[in-house]
């Protein structure tokens, strides 16, 4: 794939490495960005700054699924360090910054999206750890002090243990989830505009959280949500549930 403005510096750097795009300055550092593969997903698109310090996203797909973005992510020594690790990863974005940041991050369960997380020595390592786990969403949240926040977290329960502020995040990539379960059924109580309009109000709201906007924003978007779901008359609906959680 493209490697352009000035990336791929370091002995070592991006050697093997498979992915369709390293852009921005990214790879930079000795075996920084080695084998980016992702053999059962897209191949990771690398920018603005990412996989910066010795063996930063050394492995970053391990041979399960990784992004396919990595963004302005995984700078420090070891941060990200076998991202995918036969399991699977969502995107990476403004997360992971710090030495050993998410350094085994998937190890064999799923993460789904990690936005403005995880980032201080030692965040998030080992989360979904050793086994068939999985993990939402971190958006927002686990972010030093103190480090090493949210490592072996392996669940969504044991992450809003570890930081509760990582809730709302893990509320609304459920939501996301469901509204595509919903979106696929020939029995949903949902109209097919209600869903496009609610999966969009959610899309924005996780936006707004990973920016660190106001409470009153955040809630201003499940609000819409909740409205373009039309959700006064759906009360026993899962998704109206969680969003009035």
């Amino acid at each position: 794939g493209e490697v352009s403005g000035q990336s791929c510096v370091g002995r070592y750097s991006c050697k093997n490495a498979i992915a369709s795009s390293i852009t921005d300055s990214s790879c930079i550092g000795e075996q920084a960005c080695r084998s980016l593969v992702s053999y059962y997903g897209e191949t990771p698109n690398v920018s603005s700054g990412s996989c910066v310090g010795y063996r930063a996203c050394y492995y970053a797909g391990f041979y399960g699924v990784l992004g396919p973005s990595i963004s302005a992510s995984c700078k420090g020594d070891d941060s990200c360090h076998y991202a995918g690790y036969s399991g699977s990863v969502g995107d990476l974005v403004d997360s992971c910054d710090s030495d050993s940041a998410c350094k085994d991050m998937g190890f064999y369960g799923s993460v789904g999206n990690v936005m403005n997380g995880c980032n201080g020595d030692g965040t998030c390592e080992n989360v979904a750890v050793g086994g068939d786990q999985s993990v939402s969403a971190i958006v927002d949240c686990c972010n030093a002090p103190p480090d090493g926040i949210c490592a072996g977290v392996a669940s969504n329960d044991g992450l809003v243990a570890a930081d509760p502020t990582c809730k709302a995040g893990v509320n609304l990539a459920d939501t996301l989830a469901l509204i595509e379960e919903e979106s696929e059924s020939d029995t949903s109580p949902f109209t097919e505009k209600q869903l496009c309009y609610g999966k969009t109000a959610v899309e924005n709201t996780v936006a707004s959280l990973s920016k660190g906007h106001s409470t009153a924003a955040v809630r201003y978007g499940v609000n819409k949500a909740f409205d373009d779901l039309g959700c006064d008359d759906k009360s026993d609906s899962e998704i109206c549930e969680i969003l009035q959680l």
